[in-house]
């Protein structure tokens, strides 16, 4: 299955969480392959400085160079010969982030109550719809990111705006996992390591990544109905059409 985790910031908690979802498929001697579509390719030098400290959990991380034809085509050697492909992707590379969530089975969103502006999620909503029209089967799971202080107490939730944000996009469900971005997670990914790694281990973070890995799983399998298909259609047929008559009497008020 392709999940691919899409956010349009350029922070480094969708890189921590793709590369913490990688290392749990390895564990479960799935052949796992991370892909970094992003623009400061935070997944790739955590691979690279996983393969130089010799990490005992080996995964596959590559780049998207070369990858798009092969993840587009169910029948490709990446497709046939890996169980799990997890793409990490951001808003910088179109091109990348296009090819992704049209071949990718799950979307996984993760909001915090820093995820970027309103202009920015409904720019993400809308490219999510328009993508539907190559992918009208895509499955959309939004995971809650909760902050943890200095303390080790969960900060205000931001479930309020996940919810929303799950609201906003067809067939999107909310995941009843939440990910605590615990203080020592960056540090990990530094040392190009993940929550299965480290020593002492944290089981409640450990256990989250498991979690949501289920819940994956689970969306990827859901079957939707065939009202639902046709209402996504429709709905990026109708955010097409929009955007090209916006477009066309932007044009047409410049020749003006």
């Amino acid at each position: 299955m392709i999940i691919t985790i899409f956010s349009e910031d350029d922070s480094t908690k969708r890189s921590i969480l793709a590369a913490n979802l990688a290392t749990f498929c390895a564990l479960q001697h799935r052949k796992v392959m991370l892909v970094d579509a992003t623009s400061l390719k935070y997944s790739r030098h955590w691979g690279e400085r996983r393969d130089a400290a010799d990490a005992r959990i080996k995964l596959a991380v590559r780049g998207m160079e070369g990858l798009t034809p092969e993840l587009e085509n169910p029948a490709s050697y990446y497709r046939s010969h890996f169980q799990d492909i997890i793409v990490d992707t951001d808003g910088s590379d179109s091109w990348n982030a296009d090819s992704a969530l049209v071949a990718t089975d799950v979307l996984l969103i993760p909001v915090g109550l820093h995820s970027g502006d309103a202009k920015r999620r409904e720019h993400l909503v809308q490219r999510i719809e328009a993508l539907r029209l190559f992918n009208p089967a895509l499955r959309v799971l939004v995971v809650e990111l909760r902050s943890i202080s200095a303390f080790g107490d969960a900060a205000a939730s931001g479930n309020e705006q996940a919810r929303a944000f799950s609201r906003n996009v067809l067939t999107a469900a909310l995941a009843e996992t939440v990910v605590h971005e615990w203080l020592e997670d960056n540090r990990l990914l530094q040392q190009g390591q993940s929550v299965f790694d480290s020593e002492p281990r944290n089981q409640r973070a450990i256990a989250e990544i498991e979690n949501l890995y289920q819940e994956i799983a689970r969306a990827r399998d859901l079957r939707l109905e065939a009202a639902v298909y046709g209402l996504a259609i429709l709905n990026a047929i109708q955010r097409r059409t929009v955007s090209f008559e916006a477009s066309d009497a932007g044009d047409f008020s410049r020749r003006s």
